[in-house]
């Protein structure tokens, strides 16, 4: 396949993505709220776990002529960026537990400490959507798929000595 072609299906596959990840973080509900229809954002979840062998592909196709040791750096420098990612979003969900917890607590009637843990116990709640669907997220998603990217790149160069 052309790269150009290749570069238009991903960016229309990033572009898909961009509108789930929108999508999943509108659906959170807010604190005040009660909601016990489930979590339909999660379906979106079955569609980006799709793209991620789209874009594993992509980025193979795309690096056919790079030199290997620009991939070996992207290898080593991008899980960094992707642990200062998951930090990140781990100090942020914590953050954002404590905020939902302080809120249903303060309201009369709502419940009590045992009901705000159910509800923010884990990151796929209704109430938690945008601790899962963020652009921090995102880039870490599509970070993900360039480092898996590369390291099947490197396996596939080792694999084939005359590159």
């Amino acid at each position: 396949m052309k790269k150009k072609r290749i570069g238009w299906m991903m960016g229309f596959g990033f572009g898909v993505c961009i509108g789930i990840f929108y999508l999943g973080n509108v659906m959170t509900v807010q604190p005040e709220k009660i909601s016990g229809n489930g979590n339909p954002a999660l379906i979106g979840l079955f569609f980006l776990f799709f793209f991620i062998l789209l874009f594993m592909l992509g980025w193979m196709e795309l690096m056919t002529n790079v030199r290997p040791r620009l991939l070996w750096g992207g290898f080593f420098f991008l899980p960094i960026l992707l642990v200062a990612g998951y930090r990140y979003q781990m100090n942020a969900f914590d953050r954002y537990r404590t905020y939902v917890t302080e809120i249903v607590l303060n309201q009369p009637g709502r419940g009590d400490l045992n009901y705000a843990n159910s509800i923010t116990s884990d990151v796929f709640s209704i109430y938690m959507n945008n601790q899962l669907f963020n652009v921090n997220t995102f880039f870490m998603y599509v970070g993900l798929t360039l480092w898996i990217g590369i390291a099947l790149m490197l396996l596939n160069t080792k694999a084939k000595p005359d590159r």
